[in-house]
């Protein structure tokens, strides 16, 4: 690491420091400082200087860069590394931080300013300026390791809290009310296997025919369908890597599956030229995929006409979940079936819609205490006396 120190005609020295070269474009960079004093207060300074700028204490963001010239720079860096509809989160979250702090120079932004723009954007739900604030960290945590600031003022901030999110689920009677009250629906199909499986919309709008063997009655999880602004439904990789998987169906699902084939057979003769070959087990009577909102407000619709409490779409995976967990399939399986990462995650969602768990215990260690532990002439376990 390279400095020097310019006497001016004012009087002042200039401690001029060789930062880093910008990991963007290649361009050298420099660091001025001024100091009025004596020489030695310069050597000081650009001593200690050079020294914050080797242990990456002290950022190297040129003095006019903005956080919304950084942000910019950083999505695009994104764009070749994340997926798509990632990258429509990242712009999001962005915009905020652009349009409260974007004309502040990068390298003066503190958590102060970060804090009082989360708190003065209450008209946004706990949920929304937690994301933001998590795209922002991690935009200048890059910022970090790119040698740009030498300290992530985000990490100092306080994140909203947010409410613990309320699971809605039908039972076994309300669900069979629903299937009941759907039949010959155009979505049925889409209800009975979303119900029968736990997938994600995203992923049964993007099954393809291939994906399903119908002999051995099992369904593979490969792709996801999404959304970006403007833009038709596109189909793409799944959330993550656990959620490529292998879904066994029972014989309904199988037979539910089979009589929509032969449905969409006699809506690919009748559309003849118009139809659109994506191979998809749930599409348009052209072939075409649905739009996640079409899904949706059918969805919504039907929920009312049925009479049963409202839920969303994705509770139907949810639900799912809870008829297995009360049945007493492991947690395990279940996670495995809903594409979880780890069964942490399957535990913390359902655990608390699982009201007779604690019971049980109580039940099982009742008869544990009955039939091995000792116990006085009260009934009560007894108390052992010291030892001789």
């Amino acid at each position: 690491m390279r400095g020097h120190i310019r006497k001016r005609e004012s009087g002042s020295w200039a401690v001029v420091v060789e930062l880093p070269r910008d990991p963007l474009t290649g361009k050298r960079r420099q660091k001025w400082i001024t100091v009025r004093g004596s020489k030695r207060d310069a050597e000081r300074v650009l001593a200690r200087t050079i020294n914050d700028v080797e242990r990456n204490t002290f950022g190297t963001a040129p003095e006019r860069y903005t956080l919304a010239e950084y942000l910019e720079d950083w999505l695009k860096a994104q764009e070749s590394l994340v997926r798509p509809t990632t990258l429509e989160k990242y712009r999001l979250g962005v915009r905020l931080w652009q349009r409260t702090l974007g004309t502040m120079r990068l390298n003066r932004v503190n958590p102060l300013d970060i804090q009082r723009v989360l708190g003065g954007s209450q008209h946004l739900g706990p949920k929304t300026r937690h994301e933001y604030l998590r795209v922002l960290r991690s935009a200048l945590r890059q910022a970090v390791k790119w040698g740009v600031l030498g300290t992530n003022p985000a990490e100092g901030v306080r994140s909203p809290r947010i409410p613990r999110p309320q699971v809605r689920v039908w039972n076994e009677r309300e669900v069979a009310a629903f299937l009941e009250a759907t039949r010959g629906n155009r979505f049925y199909a889409l209800y009975y296997v979303a119900l029968a499986t736990g997938m994600r919309k995203g992923e049964l709008l993007a099954l393809t025919w291939d994906n399903v063997d119908l002999e051995a009655g099992v369904i593979y999880v490969r792709q996801s369908l999404a959304e970006l602004a403007g833009d038709r439904p596109r189909i793409g990789d799944p959330k993550s890597a656990s959620a490529h998987r292998r879904v066994p169906i029972d014989p309904s699902t199988v037979e539910v599956l089979k009589e929509l084939r032969q449905q969409q057979e006699e809506e690919k003769r009748v559309a003849g030229a118009e139809w659109e070959e994506h191979n998809l087990v749930f599409c348009t009577h052209l072939g075409r995929p649905y739009y996640r909102g079409t899904v949706w407000w059918a969805f919504k619709r039907a929920v009312k006409r049925s009479g049963l409490p409202y839920i969303r779409f994705h509770d139907l995976r949810h639900t799912h979940a809870t008829l297995l967990l009360r049945q007493g399939v492991h947690p395990k399986i279940v996670a495995e079936r809903l594409g979880h990462s780890s069964i942490k995650i399957t535990l913390d969602l359902y655990s608390h819609v699982l009201p007779d768990s604690q019971s049980e215990a109580v039940r099982a260690i009742a008869k544990v205490g009955r039939d091995t532990w000792p116990c006085s002439s009260s009934g009560a376990p007894s108390t052992p006396g010291p030892r001789p």
